[in-house]
């Protein structure tokens, strides 16, 4: 049973991760079609979001569904928390206010 919230973490932070690594090449994008899609960034980010859908379907089998949705909804903040680190994206205040909400909704939900 703890193996599968670890998956469904590691699933939020794989697909965390992912989703910055295509901002980050979509920001120093070619302008060839086929270099845009087929570089290496891009396949990375690819593998890891098909590798997080892999993890999420194996938490699936034991988690709470009334749990998963709420680590799942925990991915805006890892995401600009990863866009902080890696992109030196400065989160705005309605950033942070609007992740805040997310997160009041998901305690809120889960009660």
């Amino acid at each position: 049973m703890a193996s599968s919230y670890a998956y469904a973490i590691a699933a939020v932070l794989l697909s965390s991760a992912s989703q910055v690594i295509l901002k980050k090449r979509a920001n120093n994008a070619p302008k060839s079609f086929w270099k845009k899609f087929l570089n290496a960034p891009v396949i990375f980010s690819y593998c890891l979001l098909f590798l997080s859908m892999m993890l999420n379907s194996l938490a699936l089998r034991e988690v709470d569904m009334a749990v998963l949705p709420c680590i799942t909804a925990t991915s805006f903040l890892w995401i600009m928390i990863l866009s902080e680190i890696f992109l030196g994206e400065k989160p705005t205040r309605r950033k942070v206010i609007g992740v805040a909400m997310i997160l009041v909704g998901v305690v809120v939900s889960h009660l």
